[in-house]
């Protein structure tokens, strides 16, 4: 394979990484997780007017079903989305954008797309002939992995009860030690409480899912200020060269964990001169 051709393929990946990173930016500047940003495209771009499915939101963001139920939770609780329930059957639960979601997402896509034309590319065209986004129900999908070079290839979840993962390094994120668990032959290499919600917080929450939002909000607080900040640092930088870092956590509902949370702000991605 020609020199020019490793030359190209650097030059697209490294592009869209820029992208990426520049969308990241511009989600934040309006008040928006990344994550939170492509669930509103995923809802208003769908074709139905009465909204996607949340199994046709798993194929958007390649995801599995929890993992976009948690999502959608904390979405809904900014008021960013509402779920509808549909009239034929009440069982199938579509989503719609509320008008502040909507208002957000129209801002940010102008600027979207004003980026892309500066950029000259055409993005529909550059995806023609590829495979469709949604999968065909059944087909294999996502784990709940998360990605994020410099904090570990992979950032996963798990229950300290759970069977332990090879090659993995495992940290215990509870601020308190589990129930029934010995502290020699632990299934975790490290302890580190000190990222952990604060014991009034974890108190205030009760694990009440409808609090999860306001939960995620004040955690996030806790975690940009001494010593949390210090601590999830520290976090970061031991494990750079992890290839797979798993948050563990003695909590039931791993989606409505503080682990969950930690795990969003770990592999969200840094806009340049922003402190990790």
């Amino acid at each position: 394979m020609p020199d020019a051709a490793y030359a190209k393929l650097l030059a697209l990946r490294t592009g869209l990484r820029h992208f990426e990173a520049w969308s990241a930016q511009q989600a934040r500047a309006a008040g928006l997780t990344p994550a939170q940003h492509q669930l509103l495209l995923a809802v208003r771009g769908h074709d139905d007017p009465d909204g996607p499915t949340v199994g046709e939101l798993a194929d958007y963001l390649l995801l599995r079903h929890h993992s976009v139920v948690g999502l959608i939770d904390r979405a809904e609780a900014a008021g960013l989305v509402r779920r509808i329930r549909g009239e034929a059957d009440h069982r199938v639960v579509r989503l719609q954008l509320t008008a502040d979601g909507a208002s957000r997402l129209e801002a940010l896509s102008a600027l979207h797309l004003e980026e892309l034309e500066r950029l000259a590319l055409d993005v529909p065209s550059t995806w023609a002939g590829l495979a469709p986004v949604q999968r065909p129900h059944g087909f294999p999908g996502p784990t709940d992995e998360c990605a994020e070079p410099g904090v570990g290839n992979l950032v996963k979840l798990a229950r300290v009860y759970d069977a332990p993962q090879p090659d993995a390094t495992s940290v215990l994120v509870d601020r308190l030690w589990p129930r029934g668990v010995a502290k020699q032959g632990a299934p975790f290499d490290r302890w580190c409480k000190e990222v952990a919600p604060s014991s009034a917080l974890r108190k205030w929450y009760g694990h009440v899912p409808r609090r999860f939002g306001e939960f995620a909000r004040r955690y996030r607080g806790e975690l940009s200020r001494s010593p949390a900040k210090e601590a999830l640092a520290a976090l970061r930088t031991g494990t750079t060269d992890v290839k797979t870092l798993v948050l563990m956590t003695a909590t039931r509902d791993l989606d409505h964990s503080g682990a969950a949370v930690l795990r969003e702000v770990l592999t969200e991605r840094q806009s340049p001169g922003r402190e990790r």
